[in-house]
């Protein structure tokens, strides 16, 4: 991971609402605009780093721009599935779940047939959406599956990560917790 793109990284958090936010807006804000400046030079996962920033500040229109052309330069099918995915939250966050839908979808696909590694990130965000879309009942099954392939992963911030989705996802339905 480059400098800027670790520093990017280091600059978003996730609420307990499992939303990313800046932990420093300002400071976030000028780094994604010094590399977005960079803009035809930039790497697709720099590129796709900085459209992750701009979710993180709230500017989702600029942010599903830069992501469009992230999924455009994705030389692989990784790389695409990752894109897909954070385009598809730069449309639910500020509410789009129409179009949000088919991206995460297009990501799923993507990641069974050609890059099985990522199918759990993909499922993952997939399962939020489902939550975001008053669809628990599906969203619980789709992070239950996730957590049994975090699990065989086993890596721990990936399963508490897991874990926090789906105690969201049973309080939406009324089961109980993990």
């Amino acid at each position: 991971m480059s400098a800027a793109l670790h520093q990017i990284a280091e600059l978003i958090a996730t609420g307990n609402d499992g939303r990313m936010y800046a932990t420093e807006p300002d400071k976030l804000r000028r780094l994604v605009h010094f590399e977005l400046a960079r803009e035809p030079r930039l790497s697709q996962s720099e590129l796709r780093q900085a459209g992750v920033g701009l979710i993180a500040l709230g500017d989702y229109g600029h942010a599903q721009r830069v992501l469009t052309e992230a999924v455009e330069r994705a030389a692989t099918a990784r790389e695409r599935v990752a894109a897909l995915v954070n385009l598809g939250d730069a449309h639910r966050y500020p509410g789009d779940l129409a179009a949000a839908e088919p991206l995460y979808q297009r990501a799923i696909e993507l990641a069974q047939a050609e890059s099985p590694a990522t199918l759990h990130f993909a499922l993952q965000h997939y399962g939020k959406h489902l939550v975001d879309a008053r669809r628990p009942h599906l969203a619980v099954d789709v992070l239950a599956e996730v957590l049994r392939i975090r699990e065989r992963i086993g890596d721990p911030a990936l399963i508490a990560s897991t874990r926090e989705a789906l105690s969201v996802a049973r309080a939406a339905v009324g089961q109980r917790t993990i």
